[in-house]
This record gives C-alpha cells, structure tokens and sequence, in this order.
C-alpha cells in the first residue's frame, strides 16, 4: 500500500492507496497523447483539483485567520480579461509591498462575478488598515475586508471562492492563484521514498494524537494508476476548541 502524510499547519492529510506502483513520484506515467475531448476535460479537471489542493495548504502553511487580513478586490468596470486583470493585480501588490515592506506574504484566487467580471480575494499579513485607504491603494474599485476570526481551517475558507468548474475555459493556460515567494511549501511524507517511514509516521501519530481524535472529513475515491483512495483530514484547531 502506498501512504503519504501531507501537513499543512494545523490540518493533517492522509492518503491510503490501494495499489503500490515503484517509480519515480510513485505512479506510472505514459506517452501516448491523446487529443479527444473526454481526455481533455479530464486532465483540466485534475488540474483545477491540483490548484485548490495546492492553494488550501499555502493557506493553512502560511496565515492564520486571528492575525491576517482577507479581503475582496473588486473592479468598478466590467473587466473579464484575465490577463490584463492579472497584470493590473500586480501593479496593486508592488504599491502594498512599497507600502508594507517587500517581505509581507500574500495569496490571491480569482473568481468570476455573475456577470463575468473578475475580482480577487486575498489573504495577506499587513497589519491593520483602514478600508478606504486599501481601495485607495487598489484604485479600481470597491475593496472589502472580511472578518475570518472564526474560521478554523483558513484553507477550505478560501478555496471555496475558487472555480468548481471543470469546463470552465476562463482560466486554461492562465494563473489561478498568485502568492509570495516566501510562503512555505507543505511538508510530505511518502511511504515509498522515505526512510525510516514507520518510525516517522509514528512520530506524526503522536505528535498529532490522531488516535484519539475523528476526522473531520473522510472519504474513499477511485484513481487512474493507484487504485482506490482513502483520505482522512484532521484539523487540531478542533481539538483546541
């Protein structure tokens, strides 16, 4: 069986495959390129999978709901290009960092609005700011800040504005989501490329306590190489609770 441990924070990520396949990452890869549309549609809706797996860990690795801001930009015109919406976003962020320091950390997501305008939202660790001075600094529209002091898991908050749809073209071949080279990276551990495996997953067991705690979310699914899923996430901000 092949495992793997994703930690992010304060959220646990176990994966149990049923298949074990040696090789390089762990699974089989082809060459054959198929072109149909059934294979098409498939490979966007995994990558649109790997976008928001990827932007929930950043989010848990890197802020915390109590401390940091999240907020919405929005633009006062209907402007539906990504691209020049993308190119004014980072305009935006080089005036925060002018403000708040080169060194401040930041994740953004786009989302559409139904009449198919963009607009951001943003988790960032700049201190306190008053509204209008941030839309000030935007200078495209409303800004709103969202109170997060209550969520728990700050990366399932923000991928949920995230684009669900797998046949969505808006966002093929384009960014989805922007962040600062100094977010730290997910920590993982795989069963099939680490020493000492038994030992170290002891050691997560441990210091996570995941014997004495439920999951908060589970599930079992079926992949294309590794056979079936299953998958258990822990958040210890519960069990602080």
């Amino acid at each position: 069986m092949l495992k793997k441990y994703v930690i992010t924070g304060d959220i646990v990520e176990v994966y149990s495959y049923s298949k074990y396949v040696k090789g390089k990452g762990g699974a089989l890869r082809t060459t054959e390129k198929s072109e149909d549309i059934e294979n098409a549609l498939k490979n966007y809706a995994n990558t649109n999978q790997r976008r928001r797996d990827m932007v929930r860990r950043l989010a848990c690795c890197n802020f915390k709901a109590e401390y940091d801001k999240f907020f919405t930009l929005t633009f006062k015109d209907n402007l539906t290009d990504v691209k020049e919406a993308n190119y004014i976003f980072r305009q935006f962020m080089k005036r925060l960092k002018y403000k708040f320091g080169k060194d401040i950390k930041y994740l953004a997501v786009i989302e559409f609005q139904n009449r198919g305008a963009v607009h951001y939202h943003v988790l960032c660790d700049i201190p306190y700011i008053p509204q209008q001075y941030l839309q000030e600094i935007w200078g495209q529209g409303f800004v709103y800040i969202n109170a997060i002091s209550h969520v728990d898991n700050i990366g399932a908050y923000i991928v949920k504005y995230m684009t669900k749809d797998n046949t969505d073209e808006r966002l093929q071949g384009l960014k989805a989501y922007f962040f600062s080279r100094n977010l730290k990276r997910p920590e993982e551990i795989v069963n099939h490329n680490q020493k000492d495996f038994a030992k170290l997953e002891n050691m997560l067991i441990e210091k996570y306590d995941l014997k004495n705690q439920e999951p908060v979310y589970e599930s079992v699914y079926d992949t294309d190489i590794l056979g079936s899923c299953e998958y258990q996430q822990f958040n210890q901000n519960r069990i602080k609770k």
